[in-house]
């Protein structure tokens, strides 16, 4: 996050929840913390350690992302070294010197307050930002499921109004006004589902979906690749 924020010149939450919790980042300090600990005096292991775990996360976080959503969130292709867009070795270094400025200046200070935490109102305070992080889940995945809905509406009305100029294309004489009239009736139809997904996709309610392409622009879903594209250009009208 702080990448893109100076990468970008704002503040940018590239987290997949709209909270302040980013579960990879997590799941992430607890493997380092798990396995890096007893080696944390060696810099070299720790940095070693913490670049290959950490690489290791991303790409399996990743894949599944990949998997479960059909979508590639980020994407390093176009970087030397990297590993199917997922990791690359540029990034892979970053993780492994954050990880000792974090083992050595940070998880201190983070474990001290922990302590200080471990009593009746400590355990209360993660009880509520257990079930706020699990609310976010649900609500970001219910976003995800509506995108993919309406990318699929976007994506049938495109192919309705494709296939209908295509069939008068490949069609001569009568036959081709009599196919050029259904589309023509077919097309106020058609424009008129386009207007509306529109309008459901910038609409307030779908906050969580805009933010999450925003914050990951390279995003491409691959079901839906060319309707992810006209989502992306009407955003961009909108901010414009």
């Amino acid at each position: 996050m702080c990448f893109c924020t100076v990468d970008t010149g704002k503040l940018v939450n590239r987290g997949f929840l709209n909270g302040p919790m980013c579960p990879i980042y997590g799941f992430g300090m607890s493997a380092v913390l798990a396995v890096l600990t007893p080696v944390q005096s060696s810099t070299l292991a720790l940095f070693l350690g913490g670049m290959v775990l950490a690489s290791a996360l991303e790409l399996a976080g990743g894949w599944a992302l990949k998997k479960l959503f059909h979508t590639t969130w980020w994407d390093y292709s176009d970087q030397p070294f990297n590993l199917g867009g997922y990791i690359c070795l540029k990034f892979s270094l970053a993780w492994g010197v954050c990880i000792v400025a974090v083992m050595r200046g940070i998880q201190p200070l983070v474990h001290r307050l922990v302590q200080a935490l471990n009593s009746t109102p400590g355990r209360a305070l993660a009880v509520v930002a257990g079930v706020a992080l699990l609310c976010d889940i649900v609500v970001t995945v219910q976003a995800l499921i509506r995108l993919d809905r309406d990318l699929g509406a976007i994506s049938d009305v495109a192919r309705l109004l494709r296939d209908g100029s295509d069939a008068v294309s490949e069609r001569l004489g009568t036959a081709a006004l009599r196919v050029d009239a259904q589309v023509d009736e077919r097309r106020p139809a058609a424009e008129a589902r386009l207007d509306i997904a529109r309008a459901e996709m910038l609409d307030r309610r779908n906050y969580v979906a805009r933010r999450l392409m925003r914050a990951f622009p390279q995003m491409k879903n691959h079901r839906y690749e060319a309707a992810m594209e006209q989502l992306k250009d009407w955003l961009k009208e909108k901010k414009g």
